[in-house]
Formats: C-alpha cells, structure tokens, sequence
C-alpha cells in the first residue's frame, strides 16, 4: 500500500473523527486517539477545529459525541473554500487512487469552491466510500475484517464485530457477512460503522456463507413470520412506493379493503412501518407480530413517563 502524504492523513482523520464522534454512544478519548493512531493532545486539537467548522461537541461521563450537526453559514468553515484552499485539496485528492469513491465525491464538491455550501451529512456520506473500498477488498480477497464500534440498534450498544463480508446490498448501504462469534449471517449498515481493522487473515467459514436474499422491508433472516394487515388507501399507496416488493402480496377486498398477506423474515421492518401510521393499520394475524408491537408501544410508553 503507498504510504499516504502528511496531508492526506490529516483529512482522512478529520473525516475518521466526525465518524467515530456521530455514534449514539459517547467514546472516551483514549479511544479515539487509538482509533485514529496518534495521541490524545491531537485528539483535543481535531475537537478545537471541528468546533470552529461549527459541531458541538458534548461530552457525558468522561466520552465524547457530536450532538449536532455542523450549522450551514457564512462563517461556516465548509460553508466556503477560498481559491487557494480548493487548489491545495484538488492536488492532494489528485494524487490518490482512482478507485476511491470518497475521492470523486469531494472532488465534485470541491469544484463549486466558493459557494459550496454542505452539511455534516454530506460528508459523512462520503466518508463511507472509503468503506466501500476496504470492503470490496476484502471480499475480493476473501479475507476477515473487524468491524471497529459498531453500533447495533436492537440491542442500543456498540461493540468490535469480526465477520467475513459477502456481498453488499443492492444500494451499497450495507454489507451481508457471515460473524465468527455468532456463527450466522447478519447484515451490517455501512453507516453504524466507526472504523474497519484490515486482519489480513483468510476467511475459515465459507463452507457456511450463505447468499443474500433481501426480505420485505428491508430486513433479511431465516424465520418466517405470517401476518396479515387491513390498510387504509394511505398506508395501501405508502406501502407501494416504500416497500414495492410487497406488491405481489397485497389485494384488494371488498373493492375497498387493502389487505396485505404473506410471511416476512423478521419483524422490525414491518413493525416501523406499521407504527409509523397509527390508525392506518389493522393486524389481523400474526401473533409474533401483535407482541412484538405491544413490546415496541410499552418502551415508547415508558420513555414518555420519564418526563412526566
């Protein structure tokens, strides 16, 4: 691998920073100084500077998080780049590969130069080619790599995964991978991802990939879960455009009575949906699901009593 310039660094640990820094949970500084291979006084200055572009960070129980995203103004730092600044940053992306997708992404940007205006998701979005990259790669070489703080939304916590990636989704927003320490197939979003460690070790499970059969709404899994729905004309249409693979599993009763049947592979895809249109939607069967759903409302019932 070509050994990347001082300045090149510098960018990618500013990217690698706003990454690790957008989690849910907080991470102490030690931790990020290791994350981004220096040391803990340059972890402090990379706060001083990501301040003065316009991110507040937060700090609770001795870690660090950004709790808003960077405000889009004048005195913004990536509200402008002045023509010197586009240039330097045009001959540093020029001199990386081609093959980065993070690099095209900035060049586009770059271009506009003085009225460029973007926010933080912007370019966070960007910073997952690089993810796309090393993922590719690995695939490619069918070797291990460990996921580094990934944030998993069942279970609200974060955690290092070791996995042997597959394929990615169809919109590259996620990656099938086989995880060593659960023994099964899981999909993992790109954008949970803090950073990936490269083990350079082959992979040992192939016997026990699996491919990628995307479910309805969005989720993958084994199971099969019957269910059927009663929706309204809007959740019938929202259901069409958001989720079109479910066409062939709805129709129509009674010309006016929308009923979706059919078996899913997990339920929280079907579950965000359904609570996302209260009153639109009438679970006629599915057990699993009406309890799941009952599970889901008391957590939302017993977050609203914390203010009470």
């Amino acid at each position: 691998m070509e050994t990347k310039s001082v300045e090149q660094q510098k960018i990618l640990r500013v990217f690698k920073l706003i990454n690790l820094l957008r989690s849910s949970v907080g991470k102490p500084v030690t931790r990020l100084a290791e994350s981004l291979g220096t040391d803990k006084r340059t972890v402090y200055r990379y706060f001083q500077l990501l301040e003065g572009m316009g991110f507040t960070i937060e700090k609770e129980f001795g870690k660090f998080k950004i709790s808003e995203q960077v405000e889009e103004g004048r005195n913004s730092l990536f509200g402008v780049f002045t023509e010197e600044e586009a240039t330097f940053l045009m001959g540093v992306l020029n001199r990386t590969s081609n093959k980065n997708l993070l690099k095209h992404s900035i060049i586009q940007k770059v271009r506009l130069k003085s009225e460029l205006e973007q926010s933080a998701g912007h370019l966070f979005s960007a910073n997952l080619g690089l993810f796309v990259d090393t993922i590719a790669e690995a695939i490619k070489s069918k070797t291990q790599i460990v996921l580094r703080d990934y944030y998993s939304l069942s279970s609200d916590s974060v955690s290092d995964r070791l996995i042997e990636p597959v394929v990615f989704t169809n919109n590259y927003d996620a990656v099938y991978a086989f995880e060593i320490a659960s023994r099964g197939m899981k999909t993992f979003k790109l954008e949970r991802i803090s950073e990936i460690y490269l083990t350079g070790k082959k992979n040992k499970y192939e016997k026990l990939h699996e491919p990628l059969k995307q479910g309805l709404f969005g989720f993958t899994g084994t199971d099969q879960f019957h269910v059927r729905l009663k929706l309204s004309k809007k959740a019938y249409q929202l259901l069409l455009e958001e989720h079109p693979d479910a066409k062939p599993f709805v129709q129509v009763e009674d010309r006016q009575d929308y009923i979706f049947e059919g078996k899913v592979p997990n339920l929280p895809g079907i579950a965000r949906f359904i609570l996302g249109l209260p009153g639109e939607i009438v679970v006629e069967e599915g057990d699993e699901l009406i309890a799941y759903l009952k599970e889901q409302i008391k957590k939302a019932e017993f977050t609203f009593s914390a203010f009470d």
